[in-house]
């Protein structure tokens, strides 16, 4: 993809680090002879590495002020959203975070909330079911705030974290099939949970922020999530494809197209999507009032 048009020295890569696995009952776990299992220490471990490979200095050095932070496997994310960026900055804020509103009370996912008065994702297997049903004077869930893992952080924040504070995240537990190696020097996958990777979540850097602020936006247009597999009911690249193309759908009927379905087109066809080359958020569409387009569309500048 030609580094999107960046510089080679403009885009950095660097190598998450891992952590070892544990069986259930705290024991280290071979992967093979002399070799430890280890999984990769999750999403908050870009503070360690950000910090440890000296990528917070080179970026200040260059007058970077501010990071947008999101999770690849969100197709619908709006790649730093400048009406996010700008709401963070004229808050004063050193996290921003992006949220949508719960589909339901006991979906599974963590929700923005105070631990004894500071801001914190909470997950749901964290919350009782009485918290998770319980609803103010509207009608509204106390707790519906959903964490998307679209976030901001100024630089000096991160700076000040790395620093000093790296040291008190918190390693989480998470209980999962690990492939273990056999006294015959084999390897064995098991079929029921056997072990314990340990992670560190993005968000446990909220509380020790000065100031935190959210924005809630529409799910349908910001939240497309793919952690499943191809033909699952949800959460799967077929799910995204489709919301992703419901979108741009409403992007060209709202700049006054029109879209129809061609002939004979089944449902993985019948696809709109909009060049983000043409238009980032459905700006600049206005050439497009009055055409008539039938699916599939691909709109490029």
């Amino acid at each position: 993809n030609a580094r999107f048009g960046l510089a080679s020295d403009e885009l950095i890569f660097f190598e998450q680090d891992m952590l070892p696995c544990f069986t259930l009952d705290g024991k280290l776990v071979l992967a093979a002879p002399g070799e430890l299992a280890t999984a990769p220490n999750g999403n908050g471990g870009v503070y360690v590495s950000l910090q440890r490979l000296g990528i917070l200095d080179r970026l200040q050095a260059e007058g970077v002020t501010s990071i947008f932070q999101f999770g690849v496997d969100n197709v619908l994310c709006h790649v730093a959203d400048p009406t996010f960026i700008g709401f963070c900055e004229m808050q004063g804020a050193e996290c921003g975070v992006k949220t949508i509103g719960k589909r339901e009370p006991h979906e599974k996912v963590g929700v923005l909330a105070l631990t004894n008065g500071k801001p914190s994702v909470v997950e749901y297997s964290e919350i009782s079911r009485e918290m998770a049903e319980a609803t103010d004077e509207h009608g509204s869930l106390l707790y519906g705030a959903a964490h998307i893992c679209v976030n901001w952080f100024s630089m000096a924040f991160l700076q000040r974290f790395g620093n000093s504070l790296l040291d008190i995240l918190p390693l989480h537990v998470a209980r999962k099939k690990i492939p273990t190696c056999t006294a015959d020097g084999g390897t064995v996958t098991p079929q029921e949970v056997n072990g314990v990777k340990l992670e560190l979540f993005i968000f446990d850097t909220f509380p020790h922020a000065h100031k935190v602020v959210a924005l809630q936006v529409p799910r349908e247009d910001e939240f497309a999530p793919v952690k499943n597999a191809p033909g699952a009911a949800s959460e799967s690249p077929d799910t995204a494809r489709q919301l992703f193309s419901a979108l741009c759908r409403r992007r060209l009927v709202a700049a006054g197209a029109s879209v129809t379905r061609s002939d004979g087109t089944d449902d993985a066809a019948d696809l709109v999507e909009i060049d983000a080359a043409l238009s980032y958020a459905g700006e600049g569409l206005e050439h497009l009032a009055g055409k008539e387009f039938k699916t599939p569309v691909l709109i490029r500048p």
